[in-house]
């Protein structure tokens, strides 16, 4: 009876002390400390910045810049070719013209595109370009308020219930 009093006891005594305010065991270290994580910056890989520079020229395209898309694009491809001979070339400049095809093509109509916002925009990420910078942009897009799936359902009304998905390769709102 003694020994089962004490191993009570000691078994209090443990879970008491770890509901204290000591870092190396607490209820906060089961269940996270509650601090946001910290935002991880833009991902740099060949096919990412084939992308980006890929939309930035036809965006630029769009809304009269002047600059020699052609040349943009040479200078692209000869910087994957530096900085890794055995990439796939193919593959990156494939990506460069889908992105590229896509986005002209979906700006196309739009007469009321080149907003002074994305305007200012296109000319940062342009002269970036132009000056042998293809990472992507690290000013990451606004977080729309809502949960994952809020932009799912038009402008968050129970009735309106019209499915209008936001796919990556959707490039309407570019």
């Amino acid at each position: 009876m003694m020994k089962a009093a004490r191993s009570t006891v000691v078994l209090v005594a443990v879970m008491l002390a770890g509901c204290s305010g000591t870092p190396e065991l607490s209820t906060g270290s089961l269940f996270g400390s509650g601090e946001k994580p910290k935002p991880v910056g833009p991902v740099n890989d060949p096919s990412v910045r084939a992308f980006q520079v890929g939309t930035v020229s036809a965006r630029a395209i769009k809304c009269g810049f002047n600059f020699d898309p052609a040349k943009l694009k040479t200078n692209y491809l000869a910087y994957e070719r530096a900085l890794a001979p055995t990439a796939d070339l193919r593959q990156i400049e494939k990506t460069y013209d889908v992105s590229f095809n896509g986005v002209a093509k979906a700006v196309a109509g739009q007469s009321n595109y080149c907003t002074d916002a994305k305007t200012k925009k296109i000319k940062a990420d342009l002269a970036r370009h132009l000056a042998g910078d293809y990472a992507p942009s690290a000013s990451p897009k606004k977080q729309e308020e809502g949960g994952l799936f809020s932009g799912w359902w038009g402008s968050g009304d129970s009735d309106n219930k019209s499915f209008s998905p936001s796919l990556p390769t959707d490039n309407s709102n570019i």
